[in-house]
């Protein structure tokens, strides 16, 4: 899997509407927050991941597709 990184930083005194709302925004764009640090108590950043090999074809094992298809239904 390949992860593209990035982070936002949030002032703890506008409140936890904003850092929602921000954190609703870039989930819509595949962004996940994995993890947040409280920096000088008046500030936290937020550190997010996005998956970014999903288009590319999963690879498969030739002998793995032969046994699947052997036990299959089909």
């Amino acid at each position: 899997m390949k992860w593209e990184n990035t982070y936002l930083v949030f002032e703890v005194s506008k409140g936890p509407k904003i850092i929602i709302e921000s954190l609703d925004t870039y989930g819509a764009d595949g962004w996940e927050c994995c993890s947040m640090l409280t920096v000088a108590g008046s500030n936290i950043v937020c550190f997010l991941k996005r998956r970014i090999d999903i288009d590319e074809e999963p690879k498969v094992d030739k002998e793995t597709e032969k046994i699947s298809k052997l036990w299959s239904q089909d």
